[in-house]
């Protein structure tokens, strides 16, 4: 979701095309009047309805044409409003019944994303296939330049070798969806090739180290709020900070003591990933409250967009390892 996706940037785009057009015919008509009906222009005692220089025609006039100058901005102006507001409820009211929950939580200094829902996603376009079957690991890697499986469920961390890309089978694992696991393949530089991983509900992951991962062409409801790290003093409820991400032309706020929080709702269509910053002064390290947001397929789906079927943003995510605390 690009900042040119947006609903504001659209707004601005229909904003901008009636400003045109409405500029168009008032300068023209100024030009024209102003050309026509300069002084020195010898007056056309032929027409009747001839304007001069200086007189208002009170016996002769166009009461048709005076009514549409008070008509026409009218209609111009309810209709803009209509657009303003159309865009308001798109943003504030969506009309999708299903939603991608999470929270995220505002501290001093970093942001911290609380999964309400479970997410199951993997890379697509990478020639590899993670698949999971009664407790057996295989990754079909047929054809790639895959080396080497690095697999965590759990606390629990192993790596594998594959030989000569070749498909890499009956690896036995204790693994449920209830668990945080992720299975990431490496090339021989040990440069990420591919990344399959389960987020349960209720895990967390905390900036700057891991991204906010959500899945593309969902509405995501973000419940935000700020708190305060030090818990033994229920005073303080936090400082005001803003989610922002540059990329989306998107900002929210944290308001500090609001016990429901603020929500965000947007609706990514494009993979990658993007940054996140802190757009409120929020105290001394303000300027490391960074994070990275990524944007990515659900397990057997796709990213569709205008452009064709996205891919996940491999090369962005090196350092990201998971989500381990």
């Amino acid at each position: 979701m690009p900042a040119e996706d947006t609903v504001f940037y659209v707004l601005y785009d229909k904003y901008m095309f009636w400003s045109i057009l409405v500029a168009i015919f008032t300068f023209g008509w100024l030009i024209t009047a102003i050309l026509r009906y300069r002084e020195g222009v010898e007056p056309d005692t032929t027409n009747i309805d001839h304007i001069e220089v200086g007189a208002f025609p009170v016996d002769r006039h166009n009461t048709r044409l005076e009514a549409m100058f008070y008509i026409m901005p009218t209609i111009l102006v309810v209709w803009l409003t209509v657009l303003a507001l159309g865009s308001n409820t798109a943003v504030w009211n969506p009309n999708e019944e299903e939603t991608f929950e999470i929270n995220i939580n505002a501290y001093q200094w970093y942001f911290e994303f609380d999964y309400a829902e479970q997410l199951t996603w993997e890379d697509t376009g990478t020639g590899i296939d993670v698949l999971w079957d009664q407790g057996v690991m295989q990754v079909d890697a047929t054809g790639t330049e895959a080396t080497t499986v690095k697999v965590k469920i759990g606390s629990d961390k192993s790596d594998y070798e594959i030989n000569n890309g070749s498909s890499l089978m009956a690896i036995t694992a204790n693994y449920d969806s209830a668990q945080h696991a992720y299975v990431k393949v490496y090339d021989a530089e040990d440069a990420l090739i591919h990344t399959w991983e389960n987020i349960p509900r209720g895990h967390t992951f905390v900036t700057p180290s891991d991204p906010m991962i959500v899945p593309c062409d969902e509405l995501v409801d973000a419940t935000m709020k700020s708190k305060s790290a030090d818990t033994t003093d229920t005073r303080n409820v936090g400082v005001q900070h803003a989610f922002w991400v540059p990329e989306w032309g998107m900002k929210e706020d944290f308001v500090p003591g609001l016990e429901d929080g603020t929500t965000l709702y947007f609706m990514p269509d494009d993979s990658g990933t993007f940054p996140i910053r802190c757009a409120e002064y929020c105290g001394l390290q303000h300027s490391v409250m960074t994070g990275q947001v990524m944007v990515v397929a659900r397990e057997g789906m796709t990213c569709d967009y205008d452009s064709g079927v996205a891919k996940s943003d491999t090369s962005s995510s090196d350092s990201y390892d998971g989500g381990e605390m």
